[in-house]
């Protein structure tokens, strides 16, 4: 779990997640936590079922690449968006991020410290040089989230920019 002033990051298990797929509610119930809308949209539920569970349950590979990492507010107990990798690390130790917040918590700056933490957690796990992320040119907030994380602008694909941040040695 990663730990920030106003969050909990918190990687789902195996068991978790499919709970999580199958009744989000649930699983937040469970955890003592209201539940996420972000987290169930459409898009989030296709990439758990095709990416993430075939991933997690594969015991030869680092789980924490391979989940969802639900975003809580502490003193709201609400799951308000999440954050997972692309998988494992690759040969130039760069990883690749993906992640949603709820509507009524965005420009809160939540999503802002939520990769800060992720930052500060990939500084400690040996294999990460770079950590990768694909935004919409068009979604600014995203876009300044990134940036505000010292993210660098490498690419711009016709409606995409990727952008990158670099691990210190």
């Amino acid at each position: 779990m990663i730990e920030t002033q106003r969050l909990t990051i918190k990687p789902l298990s195996l068991e978790e997640l499919k709970k999580h797929i199958q009744t989000p509610e649930l699983l937040a119930r469970d955890l003592g936590l209201a539940s996420s809308i972000s987290l169930t949209e459409k898009e989030t539920n296709e990439a758990i079922l095709n990416d993430l569970l075939p991933n997690l349950s594969d015991p030869h590979k680092e789980a924490l690449f391979y989940t969802m990492w639900i975003v809580i507010e502490k003193n709201e107990k609400s799951i308000i968006g999440g954050i997972c990798f692309h998988g494992e690390p690759d040969e130039n130790g760069e990883v690749e991020i993906g992640y949603g917040i709820d509507d009524d918590f965005q420009n809160s700056g939540y999503m802002t410290e939520t990769i800060a933490g992720l930052i500060c957690w990939a500084k400690t796990f040996k294999g990460i040089r770079v950590i990768k992320a694909e935004t919409e040119t068009t979604n600014r907030a995203s876009v300044r989230v990134l940036e505000k994380n010292g993210f660098e602008l490498v690419e711009q694909n016709g409606n995409s920019v990727i952008m990158k941040f670099i691990l210190p040695y």
